[in-house]
């Protein structure tokens, strides 16, 4: 008997929904990173450590929501958008060099590549970010030493790294480095590789991770130190890697997508509440970031494709623009500035591209 289209398997998701979903990262990265410094909450966001009062102030919002409820929920919870591109990471790895035509070079050939890629990526919008801050405050100005080690993508292992990160975003690239490197020399299984490997090694990297999380959950300054490493990317990079080498999902529609992602979202709010879940939760939000992609129109999906395109540069180069909205916005209501800071981030980013493109610099 022929299988139905209803019970058929298709993949994660299409290329489309894939840049949708880096669209959906950076958009919450991006306006997290402007509206955390707001002070809409009274509390910064858990995103390096549990603090209670944080946790109570977001059930208190969702309880008793306001008109800066879109704010406080980007201050507290917009961070989460790392965790698409650290699932896309890892899924674009296996299925460039585990699956794909391209050849897997030596460990320290794979390594300078992914860095020299970040590094001019970097490089220009590093240069602008300081002169941001030269312009409007020069007494924030960077040491040089975070500089070098912003440059050489090695501040995450500062301690502590939030007093040496600079643009604060920034400490991303780091991190990625780390993943490179554990890739290659630890996760990476060749076409060739024992079948036990593709499913064991990913697990392996998940108890590693999430275990010293647990450990120290209540640790403060140690926590911080893990999550601003790679400690902090086990669940849902792993979860990128599973998905590429065994990733069919039943297909479903829209409706039964919207009802993932309610459920999902749901389940992450509530996994907010004590340090272990909340731990467990960035992979409960990486399946609500895919099942709200699932649930795009054609219509919908189009300008968050777009947006996913220029991710990297506008990754790079809102730090900059944030710089000028918080010195320029006084006087402006917050979800305005948040709205012309978002425009103007994602012009800067187009431009940026551009700058990049015609200097052949990509």
């Amino acid at each position: 008997m022929p299988t139905t289209p209803v019970h058929q398997k298709v993949d994660i998701f299409t290329r489309s929904e894939g840049a949708a979903l880096k669209g959906v990262g950076i958009l919450l990265i991006a306006t997290h990173n402007l509206a955390h410094c707001l002070g809409a909450t009274g509390y910064d966001c858990n995103e390096f450590n549990f603090e209670q009062e944080s946790t109570d102030a977001l059930f208190h919002f969702l309880l008793h929501p306001g008109q800066s409820i879109l704010i406080q929920l980007s201050t507290l919870l917009g961070y989460c958008g790392i965790y698409a591109f650290l699932f896309i990471s890892a899924f674009g790895l296996v299925r460039k060099y585990e699956q794909g035509t391209t050849k897997m070079p030596a460990p320290h050939i794979f390594v300078w590549q992914h860095y020299t890629k970040l590094f001019k990526l970097m490089f220009f919008a590093l240069i602008s970010a300081i002169l941001a801050v030269w312009l409007v405050n020069s007494s924030k100005l960077p040491s040089i030493s975070d500089c070098v080690a912003q440059a050489l993508m090695v501040t995450n292992w500062l301690k502590p790294p939030y007093s040496h990160v600079f643009p604060g975003p920034y400490w991303f690239f780091g991190l990625m480095i780390e993943l490179y490197i554990i890739y290659r020399l630890v996760l990476y299984v060749p076409r060739d590789g024992a079948a036990w490997r593709k499913w064991l090694l990913p697990l392996l990297f998940i108890a590693a991770t999430v275990t010293p999380q647990i450990l120290l959950r209540n640790a403060g300054r140690e926590m911080i130190y893990l999550r601003y490493n790679f400690f902090v990317a086990g669940l849902t990079f792993s979860a990128g890697m599973l998905v590429a080498r065994y990733g069919g999902i039943p297909r479903m529609g829209k409706w039964a997508w919207a009802g993932v992602f309610a459920v999902a979202s749901v389940a992450f709010i509530l996994m907010q509440a004590t340090p272990v879940t909340w731990i467990l939760s960035s992979l409960v939000v990486t399946v609500a970031m895919i099942a709200l992609v699932k649930t795009f129109s054609a219509t919908v999906m189009r300008p968050f494709v777009w947006v996913g395109g220029i991710s990297s540069f506008l990754f790079v180069i809102h730090p900059v623009i944030r710089t000028f909205a918080l010195y320029f916005g006084n006087g402006i209501s917050n979800h305005l500035l948040v709205l012309i800071y978002t425009i103007v981030a994602i012009l800067a980013a187009v431009a940026y591209r551009r700058f990049l493109t015609a200097i052949h610099w990509k």
